[in-house]
């Protein structure tokens, strides 16, 4: 595969290149009010062509994936560098290895199933006024030759549905999100019981609307393992990606060796992980998935890298380049990052909390990578009083700084919890999975609701 464009960007004094090759094929069903409202079906092929020196870095994509084509763009971004005499050839035996993660492709048939079963339970109750159901799948499959002249493969599988259930009473209007998502095909659905998640659902949002808002108040904070790993995607994750440590956009910057947590935190970004969302077997500048520990007892060890910010830091890449198609260039991303598991029993740890709340679910939120503060929404939040559970609120925020949260968080549950999803930066959207044990931070600002 395109052996003269390999031979033109191996003569180009660059640190390394890259030739990206994608086909997908992608579906989309959209349903609300009881209807299928959208129904989308595409395939996508293209070619990207990148060059890097130093921070420095051109590229250009195209539809046509011939060799001619890509050729021709190769040849107008290796143009702008100094050519290196030689003839180079590509290692045809040294190919990657194959990561199918393809599965069960649905009839449309069975994915109204699931979503004639939200319906049928969420609109028993007059209280609900919508119910909204995404679903979509992607495969695509890749191909990578970089400037170590080896054809690597991958074929991947994205699935994911998407459950929004709104209620309203009186002035009131609350709405519950639940996605679902995996590297791999329909069959992770399909045991699914949808009718209990359905009702859960609907159950816990009518217990929201008629609950008390939360009045504004320093207190104890247990993030449950069923909160997903919002807090430590947002207010650290981004915080460790290199290009935003060495672009001075971080506020952990200058760090490493230190301490930047509380001695029972332990937090990694692991690609491996099978069928996890954000896993892959390589990442896209073709460097093999890795499990990177970034913080080891509260200590920060490393950041995560590309290869253009590891040459930087005279360091090793992390295998953490990934671009959200064949039309981008790779850029630093987060792909499975969670705090590991602890000793402490969660049950203990509410028992612990005199005064505070329990968050079960987080919502969206907005955090400063340079200052590290943050601002959450809590979707499913309870009181807590001398160590028991008490009844749920109603508009709940997360008012902090992520370093400094991070070094108070005094208790980790030996339990463990994920969510996914897609995460954004540079325009470009990743899938991503975060996780967390339950923790308990001993003192938070926790924004309450004027309704």
């Amino acid at each position: 595969m395109y052996e003269d464009t390999f031979g033109l960007l191996k003569k180009s004094d660059t640190d390394f290149f890259d030739i990206y090759k994608e086909e997908s094929y992608t579906r989309l069903i959209e349903a609300k009010n009881r209807e299928i409202e959208n129904i989308k079906m595409g395939t996508d092929t293209g070619v990207g062509v990148r060059l890097v020196r130093g921070l420095s870095m051109l590229f250009s994509s195209t539809y046509d994936i011939s060799e001619h084509s890509v050729f021709e763009i190769a040849k107008f971004l290796s143009d702008t560098a100094p050519s290196k005499k030689g003839i180079f050839t590509l290692d045809e035996k040294r190919k990657g290895a194959i990561a199918q993660y393809s599965g069960y492709a649905p009839q449309i048939e069975s994915i109204k199933e699931i979503i004639d079963i939200f319906n049928n339970t969420a609109y028993k109750h007059k209280e609900i006024q919508q119910v909204s159901i995404t679903y979509s799948d992607k495969q695509k499959k890749i191909e990578i030759i970089n400037e170590n002249g080896v054809l690597l493969s991958e074929e991947r599988t994205y699935t994911v549905l998407f459950a929004e259930i709104t209620a309203r009473k009186g002035n009131i209007v609350q709405t519950s999100r639940k996605p679902f998502g995996a590297l791999g095909g329909f069959d992770f659905l399909k045991n699914m019981d949808f009718e209990n998640i359905a009702d859960e659902m609907v159950q816990k949002l009518l217990e929201l609307i008629s609950s008390p808002s939360l009045q504004a108040k320093t207190m104890s904070v247990v993030l449950s393992s069923s909160a997903g790993g919002t807090m430590i995607h947002e207010a650290v994750g981004h915080g460790l990606e290199a290009d935003l440590v060495y672009e001075s956009m971080s506020v952990y910057k200058d760090k490493l060796g230190t301490k930047v947590a509380n001695e029972n935190i332990t937090v990694v970004d692991d690609s491996t992980k099978p069928k996890m969302r954000g896993s892959f077997y390589f990442d896209d500048e073709g460097t093999k998935s890795q499990n990177t520990l970034l913080i080891k007892n509260g200590i920060l060890k490393n950041y995560m890298f590309d290869k253009t910010y590891a040459k930087v830091a005279g360091a090793e890449t992390t295998g953490n380049a990934r671009r959200e198609s064949y039309r981008f260039a790779p850029i630093v991303r987060m792909s499975n990052t969670y705090i590991l598991p602890g000793r402490d029993n969660p049950d203990d740890i509410i028992a612990s909390v005199d005064e505070g709340l329990l968050v079960k679910h987080m919502g969206g939120g907005q955090v400063n990578p340079i200052t590290g503060e943050f601002v959450f929404e809590v979707n499913e939040g309870y009181k807590i009083e001398k160590g028991r559970v008490k009844n749920m609120v109603r508009g709940a925020t997360l008012v902090g700084n992520g370093p400094k949260v991070l070094k108070e968080i005094d208790m980790v549950g030996s339990d463990f919890g994920v969510e996914v999803g897609t995460c954004g930066k540079g325009s470009q959207g990743v899938p991503v999975t975060d996780g967390e044990p339950t923790i308990r931070i001993p003192s938070i600002l926790v924004g309450g609701s004027t309704l």
